[in-house]
């Protein structure tokens, strides 16, 4: 996605001083239940799940044999089951997966999208305002954190570099649930705003920097993605070779590109000429006050360096967060 000036600046003023509500019609929820769901799903992602507390989600990735991601996900356990949050663009090549893996005698999984909404709040005082909406919810509890809420839960997050709550509740809810957050002092915004927001913050999202092509370690998502104590699961391998014998070849970087809109896709050169990464992400961000970005970067190009962005252009880079 590229974003420009045109840019709400009425919701994106929101997210950085009050707070903003969105629907997240880009993220999909899986259920998997049966025998022994919990094993399937440890089995297969890159985060433990099995030793995390059962009141917080891992944030985690599923893995090709040579590493590279299928999906990124949230995952967490109710009521015996598991529950997973994904891209929406990435639920198709997901299921398919799973079809392959996830042996019906042990575990089954459905699609229950239809079903359950996520509704964000994001901001400053992103908190506040769901706590006026239910004011069973703490102050407080961390990233991830999975807080039991009427009719769902909600999952805390820091996606934007502020505070927020993602709700899950039944779709039915979604829309009371939206209007009572409007009406407690959120801004209605969009998934546009959102993608400047997390820019901004360095976050990377699916369909941009994190595809079927990347190794989670080049999105620096080494610390967040990966556990390095859980038992087996599949792309393992490749990912301990790189942590304790090797490297990736690039790293996600920030952009930032002055004046200049560049696009995603816009490859970067070095002195000589040679092509030595590209832009995933672009956007007019208000608080840098010029157009920065995202990309992959070759490992040998260090932070800070200035590039050529396409014919014309320049970026300078930067490590993340900006």
């Amino acid at each position: 996605m590229q974003t420009d000036e045109k840019l709400n600046t009425t919701e994106y003023d929101a997210a950085r001083t009050g707070a903003i509500v969105i629907e997240r019609s880009d993220r999909a929820l899986m259920r998997v239940h049966g025998r022994d769901p919990l094993r399937m799903i440890q089995g297969l992602i890159t985060n433990d799940l099995a030793g995390a507390p059962p009141e917080r989600a891992v944030y985690a990735g599923i893995l090709t044999p040579k590493g590279r991601l299928i999906s990124e996900l949230r995952a967490f356990r109710k009521d015996g089951e598991v529950v997973l949050e994904v891209p929406a663009s990435a639920l198709a090549a997901l299921l398919e997966h799973f079809r392959k893996s996830v042996p019906p005698l042990f575990a089954r999984f459905e699609d229950v999208t239809d079903r359950f909404a996520v509704i964000g709040v994001y901001g400053p005082n992103a908190i506040a305002v769901a706590r006026a909406v239910d004011p069973a919810l703490p102050e407080s509890v961390g990233e991830d954190a999975l807080v039991a809420v009427e009719g769902g839960f909600a999952l805390e997050t820091a996606y934007t570099g502020e505070p927020g709550l993602e709700f899950v509740v039944p779709r039915d809810q979604a829309t009371a649930l939206r209007r009572r957050l409007i009406e407690s002092g959120a801004t209605a915004a969009s998934l546009d705003v959102l993608d400047v927001l997390r820019i901004e913050a360095g976050q990377p999202r699916w369909g941009a920097e994190l595809d079927e092509t990347v190794i989670p370690l080049e999105a620096g998502l080494r610390g967040r993605m990966i556990s390095e104590t859980k038992g087996c699961y599949t792309g393992q391998e490749v990912i301990i070779r790189i942590l304790h014998r090797g490297h990736v070849n690039r790293h996600l970087r920030g952009l930032k590109f002055g004046a200049l809109n560049v696009a995603p896709g816009t490859p970067l050169y070095n002195e000589a000429g040679k092509e030595i990464g590209k832009v995933t992400s672009s956007t007019w961000s208000p608080r840098h006050e010029q157009y920065i970005g995202l990309g992959y970067v070759r490992r040998e190009v260090e932070p800070p360096a200035t590039v050529r962005a396409g014919e014309s252009g320049t970026a300078e880079i930067n490590a993340l967060p900006f």
